[in-house]
């Protein structure tokens, strides 16, 4: 089903939804929530140049199909990366990344705290957004989860997500995890994480 296919990291699930939009006149609907999850979109962070990425709509069926898995001409950095992962856990609001906590007197201070920023809610419904919680958890935690061997052990509540991009070399795609956690432990805030490791092998087994 669609949540195992998520578990599983399994490409035909995703190639046939993919497929079917573009038979239905709807490839572009795949592009335009990827938009809205903040991928191939700046990210609005301020001070440094940023790269926005691509994310292509898709022409035909073939395109459809390969967008659905995230390759084609679809590039996304990691931080647009972090900041959906971030979304999914937070309950659904992408925020604008900031470098600058706060700013400091000499004796350490605060003179001016910077607070968070929102940029958008991502259109999904608190009960579609549950199940891929859910889902995600699974990734990591369900014996037949594609991070379950690289987080055994591990106390901390994790929820992510493996990724294996190709980059047209035999062997040596880029490998992807991106993740948060869940904790909620007083004074340790949970975090949202992006890993690539570029022509490294398989997002489970390095990534994660």
């Amino acid at each position: 089903n669609l949540l195992e296919g998520l578990m599983r990291s399994c490409n035909p699930w995703f190639y046939h939804i993919g497929y079917v939009l573009a038979q239905t006149g709807n490839a572009g609907k795949l592009s335009e929530m990827a938009r809205a999850f903040g991928l191939g979109v700046p990210t609005g962070i301020e001070q440094i140049a940023e790269y926005e990425g691509n994310m292509p709509d898709p022409q035909n069926e073939e395109q459809a199909v390969f967008v659905a898995i995230g390759q084609d001409k679809m590039q996304v950095t990691p931080l647009q990366v972090a900041g959906m992962i971030a979304a999914v856990g937070n309950g659904g609001t992408l925020y604008r990344p900031q470098l600058i906590e706060k700013i400091t007197d000499p004796d350490g201070k605060a003179i001016y705290s910077f607070e968070p920023a929102a940029r958008s809610q991502i259109p999904v419904s608190q009960e579609n957004l549950a199940l891929v919680q859910q889902t995600l958890r699974r990734v990591v935690a369900d014996s037949r989860g594609t991070a379950v061997r690289a987080f055994s052990g591990l106390s901390i509540p994790v929820y992510g997500k493996t990724g294996t991009a190709e980059t047209g070399i035999p062997g040596q795609p880029h490998a992807w995890f991106a993740a948060y956690t869940d904790a909620q432990r007083e004074g340790k805030p949970d975090i949202a994480i992006a890993v690539i490791a570029e022509y490294a092998g398989e997002g489970s087994e390095i990534a994660a």
